[in-house]
C-alpha cells in the first residue's frame, strides 16, 4: 500500500493509502462515522489479492487527515469535494465506490453531484439521516443546540492516528470502548461539530438522481439503520439491489468480512467489473 496527502480546496490534508494493480478496476473504500480507512482491512487484502486497485482514505476530521474546530469544515458537499479531488488526481476512471455508514451518505452524496464518476456503488448499513435523528425531523433543532453547546466547550485534543479495529472484532452495535476509541481519535470537539452538521442530513431528494448500479447490503441485526431503511434505499434507488446477510449488526465490515466479500464480488461479477 502506498500512503500519501491530498490537499483538498481549503487546504485540509486529507490522507488515504491505495494499491495499484488493474487501472481499469479501482474500489474506493469510505469508512464509517468516527472510524478510519484501517476498518477495511480485510477486506482491502481480499480484493487486492483477487487483482482490484483499491483505495482508503481517512475522511476529514478522522485519521491521519486534517481536523478543525469549524462546523463548516464537516459540511457534506465537503467530504464529496475531498473524493472527486482524489480521484481526478490518482487519474482514477470509473471506479466503484464502497462507503459503510457515514461513508455509505458521503457516496450516495457523492454520486448525485458528480454523477459520470462513478461505475457503481455499494453502500452498506446506511441510511438517508443520521440514527439519532426522527424520520420528520421533530429532534433536529433541539440537537443542533445540544451539539453545538457541548462542542463550544469541548476541547480538541484528538489523536492523529489509527485505531486499532482487531480489538474490536465482535463488538455490539453500541459498545462503550469502541465509542471511546472513536472519540478518542477524532477529538471530542470534532465528533461533537460533526454529529451537529449530521443533524441536518437529509439525503431523500437526491437517491432519485443515483442512476448506476447499486448494491445495498444490510445486516438483518443492525439496530443502528434497521431493515426498513435498507428497504427504503432500495425502493428509492432504480438500478439497485439488496442483499440481507443474516445474523450480521451494524459492524459487518469488522464482524462478518467473508460475507461481506462474497456479496461484493458477487456484484462486481455481475457488472461485468
Amino acid at each position: 500500500m502506498r500512503a500519501k496527502f491530498l490537499k483538498s480546496f481549503d487546504k485540509a490534508k486529507i490522507y488515504y493509502e491505495k494499491s495499484e494493480a488493474d487501472k481499469n478496476k479501482w474500489l474506493v473504500f469510505l469508512h464509517g462515522f468516527g472510524g478510519d480507512l484501517g476498518a477495511w482491512e480485510k477486506e482491502i487484502e481480499y480484493f487486492t489479492n483477487l487483482g482490484y486497485s483499491t483505495l482508503a482514505l481517512d475522511l476529514r476530521g478522522h485519521g491521519l487527515s486534517s481536523k478543525s474546530d469549524d462546523i463548516d469544515f464537516y459540511k457534506l458537499e465537503n467530504f464529496a469535494k475531498d473524493l472527486k479531488l482524489i480521484i481526478d488526481a490518482e487519474k482514477i476512471k470509473r471506479p466503484v465506490i464502497l462507503g459503510h455508514c457515514f461513508g455509505g451518505m458521503v457516496t450516495s452524496y457523492f454520486q448525485a453531484k458528480f454523477p459520470k464518476i462513478s461505475k457503481a456503488l455499494i453502500l452498506i448499513d446506511t441510511s438517508f439521516k443520521p440514527p439519532f435523528i426522527s424520520p420528520f425531523g421533530v429532534q433536529e433543532v433541539f440537537l443542533k443546540h445540544i451539539f453545538d453547546l457541548l462542542a463550544t466547550i469541548s476541547p480538541n485534543t484528538g489523536s492523529y492516528s489509527h485505531a486499532d479495529f482487531n480489538q474490536f472484532i465482535g463488538t455490539a452495535d453500541i459498545d462503550l470502548a469502541r465509542i471511546f476509541s472513536d472519540i478518542s481519535h477524532t477529538s471530542l470537539k470534532s465528533y461533537l461539530l460533526l454529529c451537529e452538521q449530521l443533524s441536518g442530513f437529509d439525503l431523500r431528494k437526491l437517491f432519485s438522481k443515483i442512476n448506476v448500479p447499486t448494491l445495498i447490503i444490510q445486516g438483518s441485526e443492525d439496530s443502528i439503520y434497521p431493515m426498513e431503511i435498507a428497504k427504503y434505499l432500495h425502493s428509492r434507488i432504480k438500478k439497485s439491489e439488496l442483499d440481507i446477510i443474516e445474523g450480521a449488526n451494524h459492524i459487518l465490515v469488522l464482524n462478518n468480512p467473508s460475507e461481506l466479500e462474497q456479496s461484493i464480488q458477487s456484484f462486481l461479477m455481475k457488472i461485468n467489473f
